[in-house]
């Protein structure tokens, strides 16, 4: 059957069945269609672009959101870092203050999060914050704490760095050990040795959670 496309007004050739003959669908000819569908394509992913963008501005703090890439202390390393593919092992940051660690974690985020995996981020405050989720209940604790096991990529940015107590060593201890046997990478950043932060945690967790953290990543030094 001969039809005339009701957007070029170019005829084109089609096998319709006479009771379809008056769904707009079957008279747009086959070149139409696809260009609609690749209009309809590119409405999507700028939409999704836009989403995506407004959901990093509100995950990455301000302070790391326009890093120059080319203005970090270790270039070989920082290109090192940025080629690590999502699997299972991940990576420890270590090294001095200002040698770029956090900086180039977060173009590593940020690579990830354009990838569509879901990510979570720990750091100096999230002693502070668990603690205040703790009194909540155990219900709202138990929540925290799985966020941060299941999701694609965690990030420990210095969480290290103020005093662990003894629940919230107890929720550390539980995330890392859940994503090791669960081969769901972490991202760290330290400026400790292992015996230093070992010497933070109590007795019966400290080398049993370093033994896990190291085993699960591999350590790249920024020096």
């Amino acid at each position: 059957m001969t039809i005339t496309c009701t957007q070029c007004t170019k005829p084109f050739e089609r096998d319709v069945p006479p009771e379809f003959n008056s769904f707009p669908v079957f008279k747009i000819c086959p070149a139409c269609m696809e260009s609609n569908a690749a209009a309809r394509r590119a409405v999507t992913e700028k939409e999704s672009a836009i989403a995506g963008t407004a959901r990093w501005l509100e995950f990455c703090p301000a302070a790391f959101r326009d890093t120059d890439r080319a203005k970090l202390p270790f270039p070989a390393i920082t290109d090192r870092v940025l080629a690590w593919e999502h699997q299972k092992r991940g990576l420890i940051l270590y090294g001095k203050t200002r040698s770029g660690k956090t900086r180039t974690a977060w173009l590593l985020l940020k690579k990830q999060f354009e990838a569509g995996r879901t990510a979570r981020v720990m750091d100096s405050m999230s002693g502070f914050e668990y603690a205040a989720i703790f009194t909540a209940g155990g219900q709202a604790a138990l929540e925290w704490v799985m966020e941060r096991s299941r999701c694609s990529l965690l990030f420990l940015d210095d969480v290290f760095k103020v005093k662990l107590t003894e629940s919230f060593e107890a929720a550390m201890f539980a995330i890392v050990d859940y994503r090791m046997n669960h081969n769901l990478p972490i991202i760290a950043t330290l400026n400790d040795t292992g015996a230093t932060l070992s010497a933070r945690m109590t007795d019966d967790r400290g080398d049993a959670f370093i033994a896990r953290l190291k085993e699960m990543s591999e350590t790249i030094h920024f020096k």
